[in-house]
């Protein structure tokens, strides 16, 4: 497996000037699996992320108040730097939005924690690709100059991150989201400098091996600019998982399942387009089984029952199993 990281930034002339657009809002989240606290205020953080739009989430794991939190200990030192970065290491649950320390008594369920963050126009556009070849991620970044607004002291910071892993954490929580794995540049990040004309991007390339603690299904790429004079984030993107590699589990259309809408109101539909008797099982983010029965012909799930928010639907048949997250909304 290769170790090596390799970072290449071309700068490129755009053809063609880029929109004017509004900041994506990031959600740095400082959380730790032994930690109680985190375990009852984190669900409410995840509804009021899904809720939004145009705001992304990344879960950092640092070693306290708990050095035993196993999530943790897979990248202690990327972790902890980052938490030391805002000078907020030694308790969680904490939030960072768009590089701006939050009150640890803030009510993270509530909506209005976004609102003096919204409809901020943005000085830098940010999009990112990934694919996976063998055991390499290769990633694209371009970032693409807005406005005029000067700037000396920016960062690309490229992580990967894993969207949900599934770990019974002594603290009960059973789903972590957007969990932090590994940068790809350094956990200091990448000094750029925007292009001189509107329109004109820089792009960023980035290589690094896969751990194989990773579910690579699941990894997708995370890019934001900083201004490291006052923290703040001038943008982010996220790349879509990818689902090329082979983990043991397949796509719906593999399955010949069709599964919608998504998200969800009062009902989910789960067509058998090949009536091939499937199971399917519906877990809460407390590792809750909620539904689980086996089926032969298409069938329509009353979701009625059920509080809103996120559940995993787990299905399997003779073609192969997969799991999918959907909300209940």
């Amino acid at each position: 497996m290769k170790n090596q990281i390799k970072l290449t930034i071309i700068s490129l002339l755009m053809v063609f000037y880029a929109n004017a657009q509004n900041k994506t809002i990031l959600v740095e989240h400082f959380t730790n699996t032994l930690c109680s606290v985190c375990a009852s205020r984190n669900p409410g953080l995840y509804d009021n992320v899904i809720a939004q739009q145009d705001v992304l989430h990344v879960a950092y794991h640092p070693s306290s108040p708990y050095s035993g939190c196993v999530l943790n200990q897979h990248n202690k030192a990327e972790n902890d730097a980052r938490t030391n970065y805002y000078s907020i290491y030694g308790g969680t649950p904490r939030i960072v939005l768009n590089g701006s320390v939050q009150s640890a008594s803030l009510n993270y369920a509530s909506a209005n924690i976004f609102n003096s963050f919204k409809n901020i126009s943005a000085d830098v556009s940010v999009n990112v690709s990934q694919k996976i070849e063998g055991d390499l991620i290769k990633s694209h970044i371009s970032i693409i100059r807005l406005t005029n607004t000067p700037y000396n002291n920016l960062k690309l910071h490229v992580l990967y991150v894993e969207d949900t892993i599934f770990y019974n954490a002594p603290n009960g929580e059973y789903t972590h989201f957007d969990v932090f794995r590994k940068s790809a540049n350094g956990i200091q990040g990448t000094d750029i400098v925007l292009p001189t004309n509107l329109g004109d991007s820089n792009i960023i390339f980035t290589e690094t091996a896969i751990n194989t603690a990773w579910n690579k299904n699941r990894i997708y790429t995370l890019a934001f600019v900083q201004n490291t004079s006052d923290k703040n984030i001038l943008n982010v993107a996220k790349s879509n998982t990818n689902k090329t590699s082979s983990t043991g589990f397949k796509t719906l259309e593999e399955l010949g399942i069709n599964v919608y809408p998504n998200p969800a109101y009062d009902f989910v539909n789960i067509d058998l387009l090949n009536n091939e008797k499937t199971k399917v099982t519906i877990i809460n983010t407390l590792g809750g089984v909620v539904f689980n029965k086996e089926i032969v012909a298409s069938e329509k799930i009353d979701l009625t029952i059920y509080n809103k928010g996120i559940y995993f639907l787990n299905l399997e048949n003779s073609n192969g199993k997969i799991v999918k997250k959907i909300i209940i909304k």
